[in-house]
């Protein structure tokens, strides 16, 4: 079964109310969207998420990728990987390049899916059909108070989850304790608050010295305490910390998360599908960390991560975003949006990812 053709898409999504993170206000969403047709009409999706990259990540996957693949047998993903990542050679090796890859690979492995009317996860081999998941809240948000913030997190517990990941590294460490306090007095020991500081600390000195604030309310991880290419510095925060250090959401490719493994840079690995070069490329990483006893937390995209997680055995969350906090708009495209129940995700039983579009909110949001 040959590839008949490749078209992208670009949407640009703008969330509800701005949030921010230690680096940056978000105040919208963009992803390019990859459709891969085979030669009888059958389609697969992929995506990535942009951060004002999709633009660049759709001229990408057109004038450099979509000539690699076009013609090319359905089945031959990873021959078609390797000739890609070859010919983006001047094109980078992560970042715009990678993510238009990653999302042209999980496009063939969606089509494969639905070719053969089997989920990714029984394609692959299936470890479990239920997955913990811990819920992502916390941004700073303006005008909020802390009382409110520890509101934010009552609403999202009361959906079963027993671990929620707040934001960190924007305020004075004093603000960010008094922050992370409050959540843990009101919610007592049973649930695991997990922070995310999105490389916000400019320094190993500065992040240790941070963190070690932290530590007295007991946090599942801290996660980016420091630039993610400042590979040294992650390795010197991830030593002297009691608090486990979580990276990777930024990270491409096998090579890259096997330097962040062996220099000990990191406790626990977050590839993300999307981001790290597709679905082949995220296997081999979590196999890789499997074989080191590393577990693994992919980072967002829960409809492509739960059918991946169901396959491997160093699973210990998936990342989740409720939608009445606004903050991952693309379920916003879906007709069969994911929901987590009492804190786990089952993946979908359809063929491929199982994802369906509402193409009408893509043409509405469609920017490319």
């Amino acid at each position: 079964m040959k590839i008949r053709s490749l078209e992208t898409q670009v949407v640009s999504i703008p969330l509800p109310v701005p949030v921010a993170d230690a680096v940056r206000t978000i105040t919208h969403r963009d992803h390019l969207i990859v459709r891969l047709t085979a030669e009888n009409g059958a389609t697969g999706i992929g995506f990535s998420l942009g951060y004002d990259g999709a633009r660049a990540m759709a001229a990408r996957a057109a004038e450099i990728f979509a000539p690699v693949v076009t013609a090319a047998d359905v089945f031959e993903s990873e021959r078609l990987w390797s000739a890609m990542y070859r010919q983006s050679i001047q094109a980078g090796r992560r970042g715009a390049a990678l993510r238009a890859i990653s999302a042209i690979d999980i496009a063939f492995w969606d089509l494969r899916g639905r070719l053969l009317q089997r989920p990714v996860m029984e394609l692959l081999g299936v470890q479990s059909r239920k997955l913990r998941c811990y819920a992502t809240g916390g941004y700073y948000r303006r005008g909020q108070k802390i009382d409110q913030l520890v509101a934010e997190v009552g609403r999202i517990l009361e959906y079963g989850f027993t671990a929620v990941k707040l934001k960190v590294g924007a305020l004075p460490p004093r603000e960010d304790a008094e922050r992370v306090e409050a959540v843990r007095r009101t919610f007592g020991g049973e649930i695991d608050i997990l922070l995310d500081a999105n490389g916000g600390w400019s320094s190993a000195v500065e992040a240790i010295s941070a963190v070690r604030r932290l530590e007295e309310f007991s946090p599942y991880w801290i996660e980016e305490p420091v630039r993610a290419d400042n590979l040294e510095a992650m390795r010197r925060v991830a030593a002297e910390l009691d608090t486990p250090v979580a990276t990777g959401e930024l990270e491409a490719t096998r090579w890259a998360f096997a330097e962040l493994a062996l220099t000990k840079a990191a406790d626990i690995l977050q590839p993300d599908a999307t981001v790290c070069g597709g679905v082949g490329e995220w296997l081999r990483i979590a196999h890789m960390a499997a074989s080191m006893d590393i577990p693994i937390a992919p980072h967002y995209n829960w409809d492509i991560h739960s059918q991946l997680c169901a396959t491997i055995p160093n699973c210990l969350f998936i990342e989740y975003f409720l939608a009445q906090d606004g903050v991952k708009v693309f379920d916003s495209l879906l007709r069969n949006p994911m929901k987590v129940v009492h804190g786990w995700i089952v993946p979908r039983q359809e063929p491929g990812f199982g994802i369906e579009l509402n193409e009408e909110e893509v043409a509405r949001y469609r920017v490319l």
